[in-house]
């Protein structure tokens, strides 16, 4: 594996920066997870009789042990665990590392041959507390994520904390694989930038040059219609019919008038009335039957329990994987030559960490 050989300090908790570790962890990378006494909060959220969903899911493949950074002993077995590291991955909020003389500056001084990777919601130099939907509204994405009456809408799936994760564990890897780096290098991850960069998109280009931007959408498409969720008889799906040859095909079957693209996307209520007109009348499994036959984008509006069952008919080790006792691990998204990255369990939180240090020199 690309990173084998690398050790990684987690000094993380919930999503973001734990997320960084993992997928260094996923490369071959030995991460050690610095907790607190009480372990990472995120260990107190729900789950099953196996633990809480939301830290096993970030946490495969890590080394763990108990650590109180803020006390004298912590800080020497902590400055100890660095000094045998490659990289440190932390996701504590800039005011409190100040408070505990890991800022920045100090980190490389002490020290200097460490890739230093900070995620924080505003970046170093910005004390704020943040959380993945501040940064969603701070960033502009929830007013474009809003429904058609304005009202701004965030995502429930912590899609900045990942993104932030991503960059992160990105950036690090390709610090540590840089055949020309001779010290330490921090790396300033803020989540807003984050979130500006990803969910904004085209939006930010727009901004920046001056455009005027669309208010929200919906769930409709901001580049092309009709493109949109459409109620079926027995649910929901998404055609996507918005490009000159897909509405071509589709106005005749379901009455629309022919248009160029830019009277469609000038006013999509029109042709979205339209689609969803024909589409009422008809089951879901029947409107992408049509789609699939006029060779038009469409998919079904899922839960997560059918989501998961239609994507393992056709690819049956995909989502989780069965781990020991009956639990489920989190599977990486890819598969490498037909085989998919061996994951081990999430570390359950140290019993005993009396000298932490000493299990890991």
């Amino acid at each position: 594996m690309a990173l084998k050989g690398r050790r990684v300090v987690e000094l993380s908790q919930f999503i973001a920066g734990p997320t960084a570790a993992q997928l260094l962890a996923d490369f071959g990378a030995e991460v050690i997870k610095v907790e607190p006494p009480g372990g990472d909060a995120t260990r107190r959220l729900p789950g099953t009789e196996h633990g809480s969903a939301y830290y096993r899911c970030f946490n495969t493949s890590k080394s763990n042990l108990t650590l109180e950074i803020g006390t004298e002993a912590g800080a020497k077995a902590l400055d100890e665990l660095l000094a045998s590291a490659d990289a440190v991955v932390c996701n504590i909020a800039p005011g409190t590392l100040a408070r505990l003389g890991r800022d920045p500056e100090r980190l490389m001084r002490d020290h200097p041959h460490l890739v230093v990777t900070l995620i924080s919601g505003f970046g170093q130099d910005d004390a704020r507390a943040c959380m993945d939907t501040i940064a969603q509204c701070e960033s502009g994405f929830a007013w474009m994520n809003g429904g058609l009456d304005g009202v701004p809408r965030v995502s429930t799936s912590w899609p900045v904390d990942y993104f932030s994760g991503l960059y992160a564990a990105y950036a690090t890897a390709m610090a540590l694989a840089d055949p020309r780096r001779t010290e330490g290098v921090v790396i300033d991850v803020p989540m807003l930038e984050v979130a500006s960069a990803v969910l904004l998109g085209p939006a930010a280009i727009l901004a920046g040059e001056g455009a005027a931007l669309d208010g929200p959408t919906g769930n409709r498409d901001r580049a092309s219609a009709p493109s949109s969720i459409y109620a079926c008889a027995d649910g929901y799906a998404y055609v996507y019919a918005g490009l000159d040859n897909y509405w071509a095909r589709l106005a005749p079957v379901v009455g629309g008038r022919a248009a160029p693209f830019g009277d469609r996307l000038a006013a999509p209520a029109e042709f979205d009335a339209a689609v969803e007109a024909w589409t009422r009348s008809r089951t879901r499994d029947e409107v992408l039957a049509e789609m699939a036959r006029l060779g038009i984008p469409a998919g079904a509006v899922r839960d997560p329990v059918e989501a998961i069952a239609a994507l393992r008919a056709t690819r049956p080790d995909a989502v989780t994987s069965e781990g020991p006792e009956g639990a489920r691990l989190p599977v990486f998204p890819a598969r490498f030559s037909g085989q998919r990255i061996d994951r081990r369990p999430a570390p359950p939180l140290p019993a005993d960490n009396a000298d932490p240090g000493k299990e890991i020199r």
